[in-house]
């Protein structure tokens, strides 16, 4: 299992919405891709981030670090993946959508 795979599933678990996936070769010299994903709750959030670091690290990939735990926007640093994970309205507060418009991207459903 890949690690975007991982993510992929365990913000399924959590019925995570409005997944993007961000294809950041080119754009940054520090990760290869960026996925961000919209949830109703806080808790919500730290349940995707519980599951997400299990099975990374359960599967043997590194988990760099996480931010925010337990706020309505958390990222966690998988090396070329970053994942952050904003409850609706923190998400709409930043429109991170806007800054990145040309970027490759991805919406993905679950």
């Amino acid at each position: 299992m890949t690690i975007r795979e991982i993510v992929l599933s365990s913000l399924g678990k959590v019925k995570a919405e409005d997944i993007i996936d961000y294809d950041m070769k080119g754009y940054s010299p520090f990760y290869d891709e960026m996925i961000l994903a919209s949830v109703d709750s806080e808790r919500q959030a730290t349940a995707g981030v519980n599951y997400i670091k299990e099975e990374a690290t359960k599967a043997g990939f590194q988990v760099r670090g996480i931010e925010g735990e337990q706020t309505p926007w958390v990222l966690i640093d998988l090396n070329d993946v970053i994942v952050s994970i904003f409850t609706k309205e923190e998400r709409q507060r930043f429109a991170l959508e806007k800054i990145y418009l040309e970027i490759p991207s991805q919406k993905i459903e679950i």
